[in-house]
């Protein structure tokens, strides 16, 4: 083939290419500037898991000394003082036998049992009963449930 006879590149041809080379360069050159420049947003893997308070068991003996429709108050023989929410799940044990409703099921100065779980800063009675029900020779807390 003779020089005479081989196609050139028209300007056209070469003006396209120039300007689609452009292009391609700037949108690499923006897409990594862009991923120096703005910071990564914290993936769900690098957060730190929230805090869930372990519930405590506990249990307490002692002499209601406040009680209302939605807790109730205690003291040990130590003197401690615990307030106790209580819920429609809150089982009450008299001495003569399990009742509805803990709240209604005792009065101040009753000494009671309670056994609950602490729950953040919350107590939560989930048992109350008579000491004379659950005594030495009384049957246990779960009698019955």
């Amino acid at each position: 083939m003779s020089g005479r006879h081989r196609a050139r590149p028209s300007k056209s041809n070469l003006l396209i290419g120039s300007i689609t080379a452009s292009v391609g360069v700037s949108s690499v050159l923006s897409a990594a500037i862009v991923e120096l420049v703005a910071p990564d947003e914290p993936t769900a893997v690098s957060r730190p898991a929230p805090q869930v308070a372990a519930e405590q068991s506990l249990a307490q003996q002692g002499r209601l000394i406040a009680i209302s429709a939605d807790s109730l108050t205690t003291q040990s023989v130590d003197g401690s003082i615990q307030t106790y929410t209580i819920t429609p799940n809150t089982t009450a044990i008299t001495g003569n036998g399990q009742t509805a409703d803990a709240a209604t099921s005792f009065a101040v100065n009753d000494e009671v049992a309670v056994v609950g779980a602490r729950r953040g800063d919350t107590f939560v009675a989930t048992a109350v009963a008579d000491k004379a029900a659950v005594g030495p020779t009384g049957p246990p807390m779960d009698f019955g449930l």
